[in-house]
């Protein structure tokens, strides 16, 4: 019996002998490697990158959010007796609800910060003290705004961690921040919060690094053409258990559309279900990408089964020579399909360090996350050595039924 590591010198041989042909055959299985590794990388990298935006919202999490309304939705909405998201909602919210939650209304401010060091963007957020626990904020120093700020308007402010460097002196505790007719004093400073610039999505997820927060209810008066409809831009919904998260979505919004007289001038974000939507998406992606893939490596299969079958005919009579001093029809398929492995697993092991240069290259220059998985490298290779043996089977078997005879005669 003929042994593997016998069959592979052989086809090292068998090979080296046309370097020039082998090495064009296998570029097409190169170049099919590094589509498939570079676009799996692009997906996967995209995906990680929407699911913690998404994460970052909190899965326990229910969004509501007002609605940027034309003037006609809102003459609408004003006929419905509804005036916007309001801190009427937040109250009937906290009455009505079935399950144990904490609610946190928010209001986006639009106001200028006086002798601000910076800049660079940063928002501004009328909260309440619940705000630090449904978002899960720390604090590196001071005090979150407290419920006795918003009963009495105190007017302090907490800075984001960045937003407090950037500012330099004005960024310190019992600094005092001046944000359009109003002086506000820093009372705390958060910790630093993991957070990846991203394209501009939905999702809008803020960066509270450089966020401001004051008390709710003392926001600088806006100027004119700054008011917006509603009286608060966000209501934030934390469920105690995650299980009751989807029941809880449906509840506000049945409430919320019950008290807007049947005007849904607001929209539900549930992060949960924006996970599970996410997910499938991108599993209905890495099937297409699969495919994309599939057809690749097919046509670098072909130009594979092309090379076999020209060396099967240059090499009719060496076949005819092994046949006759006793090879077998498998020892000669073995042979060929060795042949046709090593040339595609040499080609997916190339493609694959190309592929990872390329997408690291792609996420350098384009500014797009890319994340080059193991199992992404592991598919890619066993679709390569799958190809190989598929391509070089044919020419494996029809080498192997030739007459041993016509074969020694052939020139």
């Amino acid at each position: 019996m003929m042994k593997w590591g016998k069959i592979s010198q052989e086809s090292w041989r068998a090979l080296f002998r046309h370097k020039l042909r082998s090495l064009l055959s296998m570029l097409g299985i190169v170049f099919a490697v590094i589509a498939v590794v570079a676009m799996l990388a692009i997906g996967e990298g995209a995906k990680r990158e929407t699911l913690e935006q998404i994460a970052s919202l909190g899965i326990n999490n229910i969004i509501v959010r007002q609605l940027e309304l034309t003037r006609a939705q809102q003459q609408t909405a004003h006929e419905s007796h509804s005036r916007g998201l309001s801190l009427f909602d937040v109250k009937l919210l906290k009455r009505a609800l079935p399950v144990p939650c904490q609610i946190a209304p928010l209001k986006a401010v639009q106001a200028d910060v006086l002798a601000s060091a910076t800049k660079d963007p940063f928002e501004i957020l009328a909260v309440t003290t619940d705000y630090l626990q449904v978002k899960n904020l720390a604090l590196s120093q001071g005090r979150f705004i407290c419920d006795g700020d918003v009963l009495h308007g105190n007017l302090v402010c907490v800075l984001g961690d960045e937003l407090s460097k950037l500012l330099g002196d004005k960024g310190h505790l019992g600094a005092v921040l001046r944000m359009e007719d109003r002086a506000y004093r820093v009372v705390g400073i958060l910790q630093q919060r993991q957070w990846a610039r991203s394209k501009p999505s939905a999702l809008a997820v803020r960066n509270y690094n450089r966020g401001v927060f004051i008390p709710l209810g003392t926001e600088p008066l806006p100027t004119i053409g700054q008011r917006r409809f509603g009286e608060i831009s966000e209501i934030w919904v934390r469920v105690t258990d995650e299980a009751n998260v989807h029941a809880s979505a449906k509840a506000v919004r049945r409430i919320l559309v019950h008290n807007h007289g049947e005007i849904e001038d607001f929209q539900v974000i549930v992060p949960q279900e924006l996970i599970i939507q996410a997910t499938k998406i991108q599993t209905i992606f890495n099937i297409i990408l699969g495919c994309i893939a599939g057809i690749s490596l097919i046509v670098g299969g072909i130009g594979i089964m092309n090379t076999m079958l020209a060396s099967v005919a240059e090499r009719t009579r060496e076949i005819g020579i092994r046949r006759s001093i006793g090879a077998t029809r498998m020892h000669i398929v073995m042979q060929f399909v060795s042949e046709s492995i090593i040339l595609t697993l040499l080609g997916g092991c190339i493609g694959i360090a190309l592929g990872s240069g390329c997408a690291y290259f792609i996420s350098h220059l384009a500014g797009w996350r890319t994340l080059v998985t193991a199992w992404s490298l592991a598919l890619s290779l066993g679709m390569a050595a799958s190809v190989g043996l598929v391509s070089g089977l044919y020419p494996a078997m029809k080498a192997a039924h030739f007459d041993p005879v016509k074969a020694l005669r052939h020139e």
